[in-house]
């Protein structure tokens, strides 16, 4: 004999006491035999839907805690102020087409002045690498702040080739402003050495630009005790030393290179030794277009597209991302500070870029990014 039975399991807590926006309720009809007999439960369970909207809500707010986070970074990495690398903190703006000023407070030096940044104002030392107005267009300002500040008069290097328009610029300003501006213009050209301080000089170095151009390297001053002496005792050497015999030779130490914008052809030229030697070289990056591993990257500003080949970089005077990797080999720095990007690249692109570009480079590869945005903010 069959028998049927319905069977009505007590109710439990539902869902809806830990979800409590699960208000609909949806029933589930479940039948099993079971040895003859057939029973039917009726269970009542909370609708689908409503576990989905709390899982939802959930995930959101995990989303929004992940956005939140990139906004904080992205924040950070736009407020903040330059590098710090091998001792030294790099500063400054450096935008393709639109402005550079790299400083270097350790040096009290501004590399190029672009539109004076207030920064590179209290700096006492200025080095202008060629003529174009992104990167000598702040001049005038900056000599006239410095006046108005009462500070010294600053020392502006210059390739010698321009001295004399310098000067006439500086005479137009003097005539129209009705101020002084008081400086000391110095033509310093390849091969010659300016004392900055007792333990610093600096020396231009041959760049390769469509206009006349020239980079700086500064190298820190050392005495090394000469070979003559080197086998006698302390008290012997500071016998000789007191009685004026000079004991030691100075060796230049090259810490800071600046090149400014520049073709390829400053990586093979041999007076560029010591740039490729020094702690620091902060160059153009990567002059015009070129592609690393499906990432697109261009740099006098280093430009993140397609466009453009290493023929119009160097038609330009600017050195193509497929130069330096070629000429990665010639690079003895600790650090390469790339600069001057095109502002149409947002931190993170420019990021991405020198990730794709480390693994050819020995030394440490870094990028200047003041200036630009993030595509988080």
């Amino acid at each position: 004999m069959q028998i049927s039975l319905a069977t009505t399991i007590p109710k439990v807590p539902s869902f809806s006491t830990y979800y409590p926006s699960t208000s609909n309720q949806t029933q589930y009809n479940v039948q099993k035999p079971c040895h003859g007999i057939s029973t039917q439960t009726h269970i009542s369970l909370p609708a689908p839907c409503a576990v989905k909207s709390s899982s939802t809500g959930f995930l959101s707010a995990i989303g929004r805690a992940i956005e939140e986070e990139e906004y904080r970074k992205a924040r950070a990495e736009v407020i903040r102020k330059g590098l710090n690398v091998e001792g030294y903190s790099i500063e400054g703006h450096s935008i393709g087409g639109h402005e550079t000023c790299v400083i270097v407070p350790q040096l009290k030096a501004a590399f190029d002045i672009g539109r004076c940044p207030s920064r590179a104002v209290h700096q006492n030392f200025l080095f202008i690498t060629h003529a174009h107005l992104d990167h000598i267009g702040g001049l005038p300002m900056y000599i006239a702040t410095r006046g108005l500040y009462g500070l010294k008069p600053p020392t502006v290097f210059v390739p010698p080739s321009i001295k004399e328009d310098v000067e006439k610029l500086l005479d137009v300003h003097r005539s129209m402003s009705q101020v002084e501006l008081n400086l000391d213009l110095i033509a310093l050209d390849v091969g010659e050495t300016y004392e900055m301080r007792n333990d610093l000089v600096v020396r231009p170095v041959r760049t390769h630009h469509v206009i006349p151009s020239q980079g700086y390297v500064i190298y820190s001053v050392r005495k090394k005790l000469k070979k003559q002496y080197i086998h006698l005792e302390g008290k012997k050497i500071e016998k000789l030393k007191k009685s004026g015999v000079q004991i030691t030779d100075s060796v230049l130490c090259p810490e800071v290179a600046f090149t400014g914008d520049t073709a390829s052809d400053f990586y093979l030229d041999p007076r560029s030794a010591d740039a490729l030697r020094a702690k620091i070289l902060i160059t153009e990056g990567l002059a015009e277009l070129a592609k690393v591993e499906g990432l697109c990257l261009r740099s006098q500003a280093t430009f993140l597209d397609d466009n453009c080949s290493v023929e119009h970089a160097r038609e330009h005077g600017h050195t193509h991302l497929y130069e330096i990797m070629e000429q990665a080999k010639w690079i003895r720095n600790k650090t390469l500070v790339l600069t001057h990007f095109s502002p149409r690249y947002s931190i993170e692109e420019i990021r991405q870029g020198i990730l794709k570009l480390q693994p050819q480079i020995s030394a440490k590869v870094v990028a200047l990014t003041e200036g630009f945005k993030s595509m988080h903010l």
